[in-house]
């Protein structure tokens, strides 16, 4: 049995699925680098060295991070093949590299500074922001069930608030030590701290290990507790052919759409706002205060109501947050903004850890939320190069923000449709 090294988690003295929560979390927050909160602290940095412009670099953003989220099906194929402990630690291998490598460009022309960032922001992406990430979630929600909502937001409460330093804490490696030997040290931590974490914690499924999901003990020699089976066993494709699944799915992109964005242009957008750049860069720390008992509430739900509610309520939350903000400058609109911002993002950490297990199983749930975190990543690739576009063409950022209304409306739509075609059938699913 694999998961029985380098140690036997049944010889925990408590169930192991808490430990996964912890190293889980752990490996999510070390995708840091490939974030785009990680990425923005560098933006201007790549700039200088590169001497490309703020509009060509969102151009090499837009075409790597879609490459790399065209390519995150594939990496969903393979936790659900290899599980999440070896694609979790090639993807820690490989966003050191990459960073170690960003850590050396120099001058270029357009086009080679396009191709060769291209490439660099695709490696980026698609290791941390995508592999780490989904590897670590995905190992999370394999781990408990009744649980999974509360659990998987507690999570994603600790992810939010140390995300929410990030900038803070980066600005003050760069100015320290440079942005090179930023990335270099980054690298460092990577390969010899998270590495080690993932080889020594890191367990795919609880069965995997000889135990019962959600700490039932260990698993009778010959059984098969009912805890074991997948009453639901959707396929990827039967997942992406569901209207739940995009029901779910269109707020989570379209708030990476436009918070990856405003983070990609946070200091830009504060100019246009009227906001010094160290006070534009603290409006995270109060989002993450908002987002994190969001979050738990939102996971407590999860566990108890339909999730498709949760959908809904987010996209209620961001055509608030997304006619607002806008207006950061004025102190009563920041509020709202701020709030309804962090409300958003606590509840696609609730929707993102329960939702696709609760709707489809976990039988194939690295390759359905591959597919998902595909979404997200596209939408968070097509986030900065859209609103650059339209703030080159219109000169504001709030053009774009209005036009992101779109997302959150065809989400409540869809939901109408499911809603009048559930009763129509003869009474709602509980989904």
């Amino acid at each position: 049995m694999s998961g029985a090294r380098p140690f036997d988690p049944r010889r925990v003295p408590f169930y192991y699925g808490w430990v996964v929560l912890v190293v889980g979390t752990v490996g999510m927050l070390a995708s840091v680098p490939g974030q785009t909160a990680g990425v923005s602290v560098f933006t201007e940095h790549l700039s200088s060295a590169t001497g490309l412009t703020r509009l060509q670099l969102a151009t090499a953003y837009l075409i790597g991070t879609t490459s790399s989220g065209l390519l995150l099906p594939f990496g969903g194929r393979w936790i659900d093949l290899f599980g999440s402990r070896v694609v979790a630690a090639g993807a820690t291998v490989g966003l050191a590299l990459t960073i170690t490598s960003l850590s050396f460009v120099g001058p270029m022309s357009a086009i080679t500074g396009l191709v060769v960032m291209s490439l660099g922001f695709g490696a980026l992406r698609f290791c941390g922001q995508g592999l780490l990430t989904l590897s670590s979630r995905t190992m999370i929600s394999q781990w408990f069930d009744r649980r999974r909502g509360l659990v998987a937001s507690g999570s994603s409460a600790a992810f939010a608030f140390v995300f929410s330093l990030t900038p803070t804490l980066l600005f003050a490696l760069v100015e320290l030590s440079g942005f090179r030997w930023a990335w270099r040290q980054l690298a460092i931590g990577l390969v010899f701290g998270l590495g080690t974490l993932i080889v020594v914690f890191y367990r795919n499924t609880p069965e995997g290990c000889g135990l019962m999901i959600d700490g039932g003990g260990p698993i009778p020699d010959g059984a098969k507790p009912s805890a074991l089976i997948d009453h639901i066993a959707a396929t990827r494709r039967q997942a992406i052919t569901d209207t739940r699944f995009w029901i779910v799915t269109l707020p989570i992109f379209s708030l990476s759409v436009v918070g990856t964005a405003l983070t990609f242009h946070i200091i830009d957008l504060g100019q246009e706002v009227g906001l010094e750049e160290s006070t534009i860069v603290l409006i995270f720390v109060p989002i993450a205060l908002v987002s994190i008992p969001i979050s738990l509430v939102s996971g407590w739900l999860a566990d108890t109501i339909p999730v498709l509610g949760l959908a809904v309520a987010m996209s209620v939350g961001q055509l608030v947050m997304y006619l607002t903000v806008g207006e950061l400058g004025h102190p009563v609109w920041r509020i709202v903004a701020l709030a309804s911002w962090g409300a958003s993002s606590g509840m696609r950490a609730a929707l993102m850890a329960a939702a696709l297990p609760r709707l489809f199983g976990r039988t194939h749930l690295g390759s359905i939320a591959g597919a998902q975190m595909s979404a997200l990543v596209i939408g968070s690739a097509l986030g900065p190069f859209f609103f650059a576009w339209v703030e080159a063409a219109a000169g504001s950022y709030r053009r774009a923000l209005w036009l992101s209304i779109i997302g959150p409306l065809a989400s409540l739509l869809l939901a109408a449709v499911h809603i009048v075609r559930e009763r129509t059938a003869g009474g709602l699913t509980g989904c």
